[in-house]
């Protein structure tokens, strides 16, 4: 998770809102939107079929009890196989499967 997120979550958990006043207006800053704002542009964005790669993943950790490391290390070696071919057009589709995989065996670690 960025340090960034750690942040806004902090405030988060402060308070759910806050008045700022800019000019003898108020404006209501809501933490719950600006953490999910900066958490979806923080994120590659993913196709369908690769959501279908990271969620395959997912569940080979969850359903077969093997690591976060075993279950990437189990895709790339189905990527490098062909296993995925239907679902990934090419390397750099891959690798933004990867960089979503790694950010979720990273969070998991952090909480």
């Amino acid at each position: 998770m960025s340090e960034l997120i750690k942040r806004l979550k902090e405030e988060r958990i402060q308070g759910s809102s806050a008045v700022l006043n800019y000019s003898n207006f108020d404006y209501w800053v809501n933490w719950d939107d600006i953490v999910e704002i900066v958490e979806d542009h923080d994120q590659p964005q993913l196709n369908q079929n690769q959501q279908v790669v990271v969620n395959d993943v997912k569940q080979d950790h969850e359903n077969y009890g093997i690591s976060k490391f075993n279950a990437i290390r189990l895709a790339v070696t189905s990527y490098a196989t062909g296993y995925y071919k239907d679902h990934l057009k090419n390397d750099e589709e891959f690798y933004q499967v990867l960089r979503t995989l790694i950010a979720w065996a990273q969070e998991q670690e952090e909480e």
